[in-house]
């Protein structure tokens, strides 16, 4: 199986294309994705592996922002955590990675996850910052407050930071997060380059 996603920031400029695909090795996310965040503008590629389960292996992420940088982060099986190939015991209990300007780094971790309504789950991510590209272990919390046919509806708080609401379609793909992104869909993709 595979898709292709596209999100939009609501108040800045930007966007994010990733395809996701699924086969017998696991899941694969490649992804572009441009923005302006905190006033500088960023072009970001990324790699996310995971297993068949949701579980976290690898992410490679190259950043563009006066001047390229990059970062390879692996996780074995054991639950040791590589960053450009030295140990990082501090990520040691880290379940995934979220980046800070890409909404899809929430589906990996809904996936696990699995909530029903009333549910809540505490997962410790090895949190990138875009700008500086400093990885560090943070808690983020999910608590499912809906779930209907199509559309779920989750309370998302990271550490340090203020709570959003996410609404993720039935594959926990984002729709919307508490109007910093938006999901367009295909209609809205075609419309758009009519214009």
């Amino acid at each position: 199986m595979q898709q292709t996603l596209v999100w939009k920031p609501r108040h800045t400029p930007g966007v994010e294309t990733l395809r996701l695909s699924q086969d017998a090795n696991g899941i694969h996310a490649t992804s572009h994705l441009m923005q302006v965040i905190k006033g500088n503008s960023i072009v970001a590629n990324y790699l996310i592996d995971c297993d068949a389960r949701w579980r976290f292996r690898r992410l490679w992420l190259k950043v563009d922002n006066h001047g390229q940088r990059n970062l390879c982060l692996q996780r074995d099986l054991r639950g040791n955590w590589l960053l450009n190939g030295e140990l990082r015991p501090e990520l040691q209990r880290c379940q995934h990675v979220m980046l800070s300007a890409s909404p899809f780094t929430h589906t990996p971790l809904l996936q696990r996850s699995a909530l029903e309504t009333g549910q809540s789950d505490e997962i410790k991510v090895a949190y990138i910052d875009l700008l500086s590209l400093k990885v560090e272990p943070r808690q983020q919390h999910y608590q499912c407050l809906q779930r209907r046919a199509g559309e779920h509806l989750y309370r998302s708080q990271a550490e340090g930071h203020a709570q959003e609401e996410l609404s993720v379609d039935d594959q926990a793909q984002l729709l919307n997060a508490n109007e910093q992104y938006l999901r367009l869909s295909q209609r809205e993709l075609k419309v758009s380059t009519l214009v």
